[in-house]
């Protein structure tokens, strides 16, 4: 089978479900970013602070330690040797180090995914791409899977048993490379299409124990077939105490049943896709995977970037508190306490610039919160911009 074919929903779910996640970004000390920051503005480069010598009061890089002794330290005086070097690129905002999505697939069994896109059904495109997916994720992405369609027959004389006919074939957090082929090779397209039903059995699939975000994604080519109320449901879910996303993927879906799923998706505060060929749904799902890639690696960046940063930092100024508190106790060891006054104000003024560098960090991670945001959505913002597609 061509890759082409593997990509359906492997590479859409990838970015889709790699933003994500519950956040861990409460205190400045955990937290991780390599914005450019703007340096604190600096001071002159000669200080005066009576009772001291030339060299305690100067200090080029505007951080309050003086010059001598950074040099004596290891640092160099005439840069802020504890900021980031480097941004971390441009395009796909990053996002906090907590990436845990629980989702849960669903996946339409039902007869009518026997149809063939080209050469392939649309349920073994489907399944190719499950494979491809849960071979590649990372481990932050829980993932399960629910199928429905895929009891009785797609007739009158198989109609209830197909509409009952809902399987969760893997709880979340336990579908994964290793029994993905298992897993898949346990259904086939048969029946009816219980999409409200369905959704009400997903959110067992979900617990106030699970940290992280939530998201269902379902892929069909139907709308409801056994008289459920997937709006309904679907906005019961988004409304719950979990906080459910529901998208909906639509393979080559006639007008009016991709109206019902769009009603679907925008209940469950998701997005719908309506793609009508095999290569619109290729183009899709290859940028969103280009797309996740980059967000990943910022993420990773702005983590790396941001502890360097804040170590230093810390680093720097406590070993300049050994330093003048050395000088200090020796001044009031020699009876010279208007110097060692004078040392008090140094580190007073050390501790100053200390806290405003810390106010910055405050600054970037309220920035780093939006960006979260924006990575969690990067899949909303790509749906919208393929919903052209669907007039096309």
């Amino acid at each position: 089978m061509k890759t082409t074919r593997m990509t359906l929903c492997a590479i859409w779910l990838s970015a889709a479900l790699c933003t994500a996640c519950k956040r861990n970004s409460e205190s400045d000390d955990g937290q991780a970013s390599a914005q450019q920051q703007k340096p604190t503005e600096q001071a002159d480069s000669e200080t005066t602070i009576t009772g001291l010598d030339g060299e305690w009061q100067t200090d080029s890089d505007g951080n309050a330690i003086p010059d001598f002794i950074e040099k004596e330290l290891g640092y160099d005086p005439a840069h802020e040797d504890c900021r980031p070097d480097s941004t971390c690129g441009e395009g796909i905002p990053g996002r906090d180090l907590d990436l845990r999505v629980n989702t849960l697939l669903m996946l339409d069994a039902s007869g009518s995914m026997a149809a063939r896109l080209g050469n392939v059904s649309k349920i073994d495109i489907a399944k190719m791409s499950l494979l491809k997916y849960a071979s590649s994720v990372p481990e932050s992405i829980r993932l399960g899977l629910l199928v429905y369609g895929h009891k009785g027959n797609n007739g009158q004389s198989g109609k209830a048993e197909s509409c009952a006919g809902i399987e969760i074939m893997a709880p979340i957090g336990s579908l994964g490379d290793s029994n993905a082929q298992t897993v898949i090779n346990r259904f086939s397209p048969t029946g009816w299409t219980p999409i409200g039903a369905s959704l009400e059995m997903a959110k067992q699939s979900f617990n106030a124990d699970m940290k992280g975000r939530n998201r269902i994604i379902m892929v069909s080519d139907g709308i409801e077939t056994c008289g459920g109320d997937p709006v309904k449901v679907a906005r019961e879910l988004h409304n719950s105490g979990f906080a459910i996303t529901i998208d909906i993927v639509g393979f080559n879906v006639p007008g009016n049943d991709a109206r019902q799923l769009k009603k679907i998706a925008e209940a469950g505060g998701g997005i719908y896709f309506d793609a009508r060929t095999q290569s619109a749904l290729d183009t899709y799902f290859q940028e969103q995977n280009r797309a996740a890639a980059k967000t990943w690696e910022a993420a990773i960046c702005y983590a790396e970037a941001f502890n360097k940063t804040w170590l230093c930092d810390a680093a720097m100024v406590q070993k300049a508190f050994r330093v003048v508190n050395s000088e200090r106790q020796a001044a009031q060891s020699a009876g010279n306490n208007d110097k060692a006054e004078a040392l008090n104000e140094v580190r007073a003024l050390i501790d100053k610039k200390h806290q405003e560098r810390k106010k910055e960090r405050k600054t970037v991670q309220e920035k780093w919160r939006k960006l979260s945001k924006d990575a969690f959505e990067i899949n909303q913002k790509t749906l919208k911009a393929y919903g052209k597609l669907r007039r096309s």
